[in-house]
C-alpha cells in the first residue's frame, strides 16, 4: 500500500510539473535535513510515521515508527537517515542524513497518519560533489597538455588559459566518464605549439557549486635549429633599439600622467587609499542594486566589493555565496559604509527570468527611488551564452530599469577569462549600458588579496557613486 502511494504521488507530480515537490540540494560529505512538519494536535493515537526513498522507480522503506517506537530497529546499522521520535509531539518528523553520498539522491516521501487523513510531504534531494584538484601534465613529443580531475558531480566545464589571460579552450577536447560511485571523472587535452615561455593553466569549473579549481604549469618552447637562432638574433638586433625607446617613453608617460602608480607599489597603495577614502566620504544614502540570475556571481560580487574596500578585515561570506538553493542566499542587503548599501535582486534561472517577479520589483524600486539614490547593475557570467529568449528578456529588463531610474543599468561580466567576454561587452554596450565592467570575483576558495583586483572593484563602486550623483542631478528641477 505504501509503495502504491508513492507511485501514485510521483505520477501526479509528473503530470503537474513537480509543483508539489520541495527541491533540496546537498553536497557530498555534508549533512542534510529533509523537513517533514505537520500539525501535532491532529496526530492519530498510535502515531504511525514512515519514510520512503525512491530512485529510478525503486522505492525502499527506510524509516517506520509506531507509538514512537522504531519498527526497523534490526536495520538501524545499515539504513540511511535518522528520525527523532521525541520531536513528534512538536510536529516534526524530519529526516537527518549524515555524510551524504550520491546514492542518497532521489525522491523522499514522509507520511504521518493524522486523525482525519494521512499527511504526506515529498522532497527531491539532488547531491553535488566537489572535484579533486586537477592534475596537469605535459607530453613533450606531441606538445600536448592533459588536465584531469576525479570524483565530481555534475559534469564540469574545463577551461584553458595562457599568458595574459588568453583563452585556449577552443583548442582543447574534454571527455567526462561516469564512475561506479555515480560521480564523474573529467579529462581535457590541449594541443598547442608553444613558441615562447608562458604559463598554461587549466580550470575545472563546477557551476552549480560556484567552485573552480586551477592548476598551472610554466612551459618553454622546443629546441630551435641553428638557422632559427640566426634569424631570431637578427630580428632582436633590429627591434631592440625601438623597444628600448618605446619602453622609456611609456615609463615617462606613466610617471608624469599616471602618478607612477604602476612604477612604484607605494604609489599604487596611495592610489587605492584615495579611492577607499572617496567611498568613505560618500555622505548620501546610496543603494547599489545588483540584478542577476542565480549562479552568475551576484553574492560573490558583493563579497568582493566589501573585501576590496575593508582592507583591514579578512574575507567574509557576507552575501551568502554558494548557499543552496541560490534564490535564498541571505542576507539580501549588505552594508558597505554607513551610507552605502549593496543589495541584490535574483532573477529566475530559466530563460524567461523576468516575468514572474517583475511587477513586485518595479513597485518596490519606484517607492524607494524617492528616498534613495539607486544605481542599477546587471550581472552576467561569461560562461552562460545568450539565447535569443534571454536577449529579449534582458532588453525588457533594461527598459524597465530605465523607466524607474531614467537610465540603463551598468553591466558587470563575471568570470571574465571564460567564454566570449568581448562579444558580451559589445552586446551590452549596443543595448545602452553606460559602463561594462569585467571581473574575476574573490571567492570563498580563492581570496588572496591582489592590489589590481582591489582597484577594479573600488573603481566599480566609485562609478556607481558617480552614477547616483548624476541621476540625482538630472532629477533636480531647474529654478529661475
Amino acid at each position: 500500500m505504501k509503495l502504491f502511494s508513492i507511485g501514485l504521488i510521483l505520477l501526479v507530480i509528473q503530470c503537474t510539473g513537480g509543483s508539489l515537490v520541495k527541491k533540496i540540494t546537498g553536497v557530498r560529505g555534508s549533512d542534510v535535513w529533509i523537513e517533514c512538519m505537520f500539525d501535532a494536535a491532529k496526530m492519530s493515537q498510535d502515531k504511525p510515521v514512515w519514510w520512503l526513498h525512491c530512485e529510478n522507480s525503486n522505492c525502499t522503506e527506510i524509516q517506520y515508527f509506531r507509538d514512537g517506537v522504531d519498527q526497523q530497529q534490526d536495520r538501524a546499522a545499515s539504513r540511511r537517515g535518522r528520525v527523532y521520535p521525541d520531536k513528534f509531539r512538536e510536529g516534526t518528523a524530519s529526516l537527518f542524513i549524515e555524510n551524504v553520498q550520491m546514492s542518497d539522491k532521489g525522491h523522499y516521501e514522509c507520511t504521518v497518519v493524522l486523525r482525519e487523513r494521512p499527511y504526506t510531504k515529498i522532497s527531491v534531494l539532488t547531491v553535488l560533489a566537489s572535484y579533486e584538484p586537477p592534475q596537469l601534465t605535459e607530453a613533450l613529443d606531441t606538445r600536448s597538455f592533459t588536465c584531469s580531475s576525479r570524483n565530481g558531480f555534475p559534469p564540469a566545464l574545463v577551461t584553458w588559459t595562457g599568458g595574459s589571460g588568453m583563452n585556449y579552450t577552443p583548442d582543447s577536447v574534454t571527455q567526462h566518464t561516469p564512475n561506479p560511485e555515480g560521480l564523474y571523472d573529467v579529462v581535457s587535452k590541449l594541443t598547442r605549439n608553444v613558441t615562447e615561455e608562458e604559463t598554461i593553466c587549466c580550470t575545472v569549473w563546477n557551476q552549480p557549486l560556484q567552485e573552480n579549481k586551477t592548476n598551472c604549469m610554466r612551459v618553454t618552447p622546443g629546441q630551435e635549429t641553428d638557422d632559427q637562432h640566426i634569424i631570431m638574433i637578427g630580428i632582436l638586433i633590429l627591434v631592440t633599439p625601438f623597444i628600448m625607446a618605446s619602453s622609456v617613453g611609456i615609463m615617462i608617460y606613466l610617471y608624469l600622467y599616471e602618478g607612477a602608480v604602476l612604477l612604484y607599489p607605494s604609489c599604487r597603495r596611495q592610489n587605492l587609499a584615495t579611492k577607499r577614502e572617496r567611498i568613505s566620504n560618500c555622505s548620501h544614502h546610496t543603494v547599489i542594486v545588483l540584478i542577476g540570475k542565480p549562479e552568475h556571481g551576484v553574492p560573490s560580487l558583493i563579497n568582493s566589493c566589501v573585501y576590496a574596500y575593508k582592507t583591514d578585515e579578512p574575507f567574509k561570506n557576507r552575501a551568502g555565496a554558494m548557499r543552496h538553493p541560490p534564490h535564498y542566499a541571505k542576507p539580501e542587503e549588505v552594508p558597505l559604509t554607513e551610507h552605502i548599501t549593496i543589495t541584490r535582486a535574483l532573477l529566475q534561472p530559466e530563460d524567461r527570468f523576468w516575468t514572474s517577479e517583475r511587477e513586485a520589483y518595479l513597485d518596490k524600486w519606484r517607492r524607494e527611488e524617492q528616498s534613495h539614490r539607486r544605481p542599477f547593475v546587471f550581472v552576467h557570467s561569461c560562461i552562460d551564452k545568450l539565447t535569443a529568449i534571454t536577449k529579449d528578456e534582458i532588453q525588457k529588463l533594461f527598459e524597465d530599469v530605465k523607466s524607474v531610474s531614467g537610465s540603463y543599468p551598468f553591466t558587470v561580466l563575471t568570470m571574465k577569462n571564460f567564454g566570449t567576454a568581448d562579444e558580451l561587452k559589445r552586446f551590452f554596450k549596443d543595448l545602452g549600458s553606460k559602463r561594462v565592467f569585467t571581473f574575476h570575483n574573490y571567492t570563498i576558495q580563492k581570496h588572496k588579496r591582489n592590489a589590481k583586483r582591489d582597484e577594479e572593484f573600488l573603481d566599480f563602486v566609485n562609478a556607481c557613486i558617480d552614477e547616483a550623483v548624476d541621476t540625482e542631478l538630472e532629477m533636480v528641477p531647474l529654478t529661475r
